[in-house]
């Protein structure tokens, strides 16, 4: 019998093995997949290594992942610094107004529109002030409909990056999170600090040697005979109250505890008996699908560490040559670059790849001819879209000895850094609840 059962082997299943093992726990992770590391991973393309889209792990500072290395992993990854983030807008290249003096400088946008932005930007204080929830009012409803279309390109590029949703629906505080999160203070004016003065986006990292390299790590640090891995089973049934049964295509497993880090959303899929209205509140969570598409290209036409944010293109882009962070990822003397977009609900999938693809030989047509490898990914970036409406689970369930993990237990931040959030709260709740 184990202590803990971990239904899925993604980051957010593999870092809570980790920390649970390394508090002692015997562990069992049950994973449906031939392979770990969900959306974190990589593989090999025609000599390539492509990764499951395009990453960058924030907060590596300070952060949540620093927290999870420094008091459990054995083994750290190498990280190498993202660099600038740049936009094309216009038919222009300029690096990401950061701070005052950058935003001033900022021409892609007409001149009024970032005055008009700014104003806004220190009106947020008052409405704080007054009471209000920041993560209940949207960028859109903050800014209004008085700008120019570009500007409006930009705000809303930007806000399907961050959240997966429009700058209508994309929460204010999403964005003061997003600029400060060092400081505990609550003040409003010490965030409005730290956008209008902050040089950039520096505690950002990609991991050398590509995902891999961070689920390597994670793997590497598991303490011997403490933690079971089972690839291709697929968990069917969830039963039980104190002591749970949990049975898989393969097997049936009893323990005390168990973390389910697949979708909240299809938890009733394998536990019945939950309140109607808790499984009520799963099924407003909502995710979208997003498209990567790898290129590999016989000589390089990135030649700067960043990445690129594509207000211009239809659909929004966010462009990350990988290989100039590790050149190993691709052959010798060729570049690898990911070419990440959302995908409309409902969209016809090939339809998606051939726009996306079209897309990007029509805003660097140059390219075109120099692509010797073309690789499509249609994944399933964060759990849970973040929305003014969107309301995440917690990581308790209404069942005793049931948890949750993953990006739709959190609201902060994205991808890795916001797993390694889900992470830490469960530790938490584990340890009030007397199981750690």
């Amino acid at each position: 019998m184990h202590d803990v059962v971990i239904v899925g082997a993604g980051i957010s299943g593999l870092l809570s093995a980790l920390a649970l093992a390394k508090e002692g726990k015997k562990v069992l992770v049950l994973e449906k997949n031939d392979y770990v590391g969900g959306v974190c991973r990589s593989y090999k393309v025609d000599g390539y290594q492509v990764d499951t889209g395009p990453h960058m792990i924030t907060r590596t500072e300070s952060g949540p992942l620093r927290q999870l290395m420094d008091n459990y992993f054995d083994v750290v990854p190498n990280f190498v610094p993202h660099g600038g983030y740049y936009v094309r807008l216009n038919g222009r290249v300029k690096p990401f107004p950061w701070n005052l003096r950058g935003w001033f400088n900022f021409d892609l946008i007409p001149q009024m529109d970032r005055l008009y932005l700014l104003k806004t930007l220190f009106s947020v204080s008052y409405i704080f002030n007054s009471g209000s929830d920041m993560s209940k009012m949207s960028l859109g409803d903050l800014v209004g409909e008085n700008l120019s279309p570009s500007t409006m390109r930009f705000l809303n590029c930007l806000s399907y990056f961050m959240t997966g949703s429009s700058m209508k629906e994309t929460p204010v505080a999403r964005f003061l999170d997003a600029e400060h999160y060092k400081s505990q203070s609550k003040n409003l004016l010490d965030k409005l600090y730290n956008i209008l003065m902050k040089e950039g986006a520096k505690d950002q990292m990609y991991p050398k040697g590509g995902l891999n390299s961070l689920i390597n790590a994670v793997l590497s640090s598991l303490p011997e005979k403490r933690v079971e891995i089972r690839r291709g089973e697929e968990v069917l049934r969830i039963e039980g109250d104190e002591v749970k049964n949990v049975e898989t295509s393969v097997d049936e497993y009893s323990c005390n505890t168990v973390v389910y880090s697949g979708f909240a959303s299809d938890l009733p899929q394998v536990f019945d008996g939950l309140p109607e209205q808790y499984m009520g509140s799963l099924k407003k969570l909502y995710k979208v699908d997003a498209l990567t598409v790898w290129l590999g290209l016989d000589k390089r036409f990135f030649a700067r560490k960043g990445s690129e944010i594509w207000a211009d293109s239809d659909p929004y882009t966010w462009v990350v040559p990988t290989s100039n962070y590790d050149p190993s990822l691709a052959p010798k003397g060729k570049q690898l670059a990911s070419f990440a977009s959302m995908l409309p609900k409902d969209c016809d999938i090939e339809k998606g790849k051939r726009k996306a693809l079209e897309t990007i030989f029509h805003i660097m047509p140059e390219i075109e001819d120099h692509t010797e490898m073309s690789h499509f990914q249609v994944l399933i970036p964060e759990k849970a879209v973040l929305t003014v409406d969107t309301v995440f689970a917690n990581v308790r369930t209404p069942v005793a000895g049931l948890y949750l993990v993953g990006t739709d237990t959190e609201r902060r931040s994205m991808g890795v850094t916001r797993a390694s959030y889900s992470v830490l709260n469960l530790l938490s709740a584990l340890g009030e609840d007397g199981i750690l």
